[in-house]
């Protein structure tokens, strides 16, 4: 099997859910240890912002979550059922006027960890990129 997926409801306390996966799929895919940390920031991030950005915390709603492994990748894709953002407009929250904002460190941790983001579906579904 080259692709393992887990769908869970749009509450915080489901992250535990994700962080279970994540140790399956990396154990799974034998994944390097480098990998594992990458890999495991970055995607809580994304599910976390699934959850609470896309999907509003509405337990009504579902996120989720696929990894995959291909010759030379490995992608993780967080889906969400929420209107998307605008994801071409991301600030760097290491430039001195951002770094008091609450928000966005989350995207610029997924951006720095990952080798490359694809976003589709207006920002509602992400994957990370990494390679091996």
């Amino acid at each position: 099997m080259n692709k393992l997926e887990i769908s869970v409801s749009s509450e915080i306390c489901n992250i535990v859910k994700i962080e279970n996966f994540i140790e399956k799929f990396v154990s799974y895919f034998q994944l390097s240890d480098e990998l594992f940390g990458r890999i495991s920031l970055s995607v809580i991030e994304a599910v976390n912002n699934a959850i609470l950005s896309g999907n509003k915390r509405d337990p009504d709603k579902m996120v989720i979550v696929s990894a995959e492994k291909l010759e030379n990748q490995f992608r993780v894709t967080v889906k969400d059922e929420g209107e998307g953002f605008d994801y071409t407009n991301i600030p760097d929250p290491t430039l001195p006027n951002d770094l008091n904002k609450v928000c966005g460190h989350g995207l610029y941790l997924m951006h720095t960890l990952s080798d490359n983001l694809i976003f589709e579906n207006n920002g509602a579904s992400v994957t990370l990129i990494f390679d091996l």
